[in-house]
């Protein structure tokens, strides 16, 4: 990936004659060639792949869903989550009307807003049109050949997160739901404004934390045996962010940008002063369902102080 996590892994599970993939990567010339060549070192090929299965919707899981469809006749297997995620994202320019309504109300400066914004169509390019074939409910079973595996419901990063999880083999496919040295960026779903990332996230680590897995094979990065202590550390992580945007709030009311500026500070870049944004907002939201901090509204902007 032309981005700084440099990679994301699709993952490939034979079955007869047929390639479950799960996910994809992004719809680009490099991607479909390593993806050829991954394949071609099993004896496949892209048109041997007959179905899909999809962590979350976002552009390097599922870019190239659509043109790998196209050739082979893949089914694209989505939860029923995802299905409306599809569906309430298809209207770009509203995500775009969202996305600057959001930006504005939170303080990000606007050149910042129109950067972000920019980047977010240019996107567009690596990604192929697609829509689910067939749609599955959270925490069900799946089948591929003689292969049976869990769905596993884990919202947080996204409201559609999915994990994968094998059990006869003991492995979990999180995604982006557990990273060994990052943790997931986390964002508000602007078509969905009850949605808490933060809170989600934290169930769903919960949930999966005590799954006798004996590898996990995250999205980004290397695998790592210890599912329980990596969960630890990130559930930690938030319990210390939390306290960050605390601290700051408590010197004076601060819009969300400021908030942001005060943990992660202002020598960023663009794209990252908007996540950086997203997930200063999650952990302030957070604290404001905890009852010790208060939003209001002031000139246009959203203000938190403390209760």
């Amino acid at each position: 990936m032309p981005f700084r996590l440099k990679h994301v892994h699709i993952f490939v599970l034979i079955h007869g004659g047929g390639v479950t993939l799960f996910d994809t990567g992004l719809d680009t010339p490099e991607t479909l060639s390593i993806l050829e060549n991954s394949l071609r070192t099993v004896g496949k090929t892209p048109q041997d792949i007959d179905r899909i299965y999809i962590t979350h919707h976002h552009i390097d899981h599922c870019g190239m869903a659509g043109r790998i469809k196209a050739a082979s006749g893949a089914e694209i297997h989505v939860s029923d989550v995802g299905r409306e995620v599809l569906s309430v994202r298809a209207d770009e320019m509203e995500l775009v009307r969202r996305v600057r309504g959001f930006c504005h109300l939170h303080g990000l400066p606007e050149s910042t807003t129109d950067f972000v914004i920019n980047l977010f169509l240019s996107f567009k390019t690596a990604g192929s049109p697609f829509e689910g074939d067939r749609y599955f409910q959270a925490d069900s079973r799946q089948v591929a050949g003689e292969t049976e595996f869990q769905a596993i419901a884990t919202p947080g990063h996204t409201r559609d997160h999915v994990s994968y999880y094998f059990p006869k083999e003991g492995l979990l496919l999180p995604g982006d739901h557990v990273l060994p040295e990052i943790t997931p960026n986390l964002s508000p779903d602007l078509f969905c404004p009850d949605f808490r990332p933060l809170r989600s996230f934290l169930d769903s680590l919960t949930r999966i934390e005590t799954l006798p897995a004996v590898k996990v094979y995250p999205a980004h990065g290397d695998p790592f045996p210890d599912l329980a202590a990596r969960i630890r550390e990130i559930k930690a992580h938030h319990e210390e962010r939390k306290g960050l945007a605390l601290d700051s709030v408590a010197r004076g009311p601060r819009t969300t940008f400021e908030v942001s500026r005060d943990i992660f500070g202002d020598d960023l870049p663009e794209f990252d002063r908007f996540l950086a944004l997203n997930e200063t907002f999650v952990h302030l939201i957070e604290l404001v369902h905890e009852g010790v901090m208060i939003e209001e509204r002031s000139k246009g902007h959203a203000l938190f102080r403390t209760a």
